[in-house]
């Protein structure tokens, strides 16, 4: 199993972009940061993978450092705002009911190692990096090969499948890491139909 990377098209690149444009031009030292700083990428390397107790992994990363975007007490009311209208132009673009995942990283932020298996599906991540100074990191659930996609400048998507825990052939853990600004957008789409339109749109 991969985790495909797709280049994006015009008319999303133009929705995309454009918040990306205004967000960079916040002020972002408001938004409140979760976790700390990470010099090592210990984080996202295979000796935390292995040293993580997979029976009592719920899905979530246990240890990350950035923001979820919607967090109220964390992200002022103006991201959110702005956020809300973004998700109102992306989810018409895409025919998406939601998107399940708005994570900030600042200079050397990360997500720990995890697998989402608490909320499985197909999965499209839409990610924008400032410099291209960052990666997504995971590990094929049937060859066991860790596999490092590394950041480009600007925009790029990711589509894939998340297994839950009982879908043993289809477990993905997974990472990311940025020494640059990255913003992420995530997509959990539990209908395979729906979910191959949506990368169509793409």
């Amino acid at each position: 199993m991969d985790v495909i990377e797709r280049d994006l098209n015009p008319d999303l690149l133009e929705i995309v972009d454009d918040f990306a444009a205004w967000f960079f031009e916040q002020d972002i030292s408001a938004i409140k940061l979760k976790g700390e700083k990470d010099s090592n990428d210990y984080y996202t390397s295979e000796d935390y993978l292995n040293s993580i107790d997979k029976e009592k992994h719920i899905g979530f990363p246990e240890i990350t450092y950035g923001q979820d975007l919607t967090m109220i007490e964390s992200t002022p009311k103006h991201f959110r705002d702005k956020l809300i209208s973004f998700d109102r132009d992306l989810n018409s673009f895409f025919g998406a009911k939601f998107c399940a995942v708005k994570m900030y990283y600042p200079e050397s932020g990360f997500m720990g190692w995890h697998t989402n298996w608490n909320c499985p599906g197909y999965n499209i991540l839409l990610s924008y990096n400032k410099d291209g100074n960052g990666y997504f990191r995971y590990k094929d659930p049937i060859t066991s090969k860790i596999v490092t996609q590394y950041d480009k400048q600007g925009w790029q998507a990711k589509v894939g499948y998340y297994g839950e825990k009982k879908e043993t052939d289809k477990i993905m853990w997974h990472c990311a890491r940025s020494h640059s600004q990255r913003l992420t957008f995530g997509y959990v789409i539990p209908d395979l139909n729906m979910w191959q339109m949506m990368i169509d749109d793409l």
